[in-house]
């Protein structure tokens, strides 16, 4: 990990920049699927064969 620096320089730069459109509010994740926590081993069984589109969560 200390080396990715180094293969994409300019990461930290794009990483900036989407951070600071999130919270202007210009952009958001796309939310595919919630899972209760019980319910984590299917979470990530749906997330190994792309089930999904966008970010699942898993809910307390």
């Amino acid at each position: 990990m200390a080396r990715l620096p180094e293969f994409w320089t300019h990461t930290p730069r794009r990483v900036t920049h989407v951070l600071n459109e999130v919270a202007a509010g210009q952009l958001a994740p796309v939310i595919g699927q919630s899972y209760p926590l019980a319910e984590a081993a299917a979470a990530h069984a749906d997330i190994e064969v792309r089930r999904f589109t966008g970010k699942s969560l898993l809910l307390t």
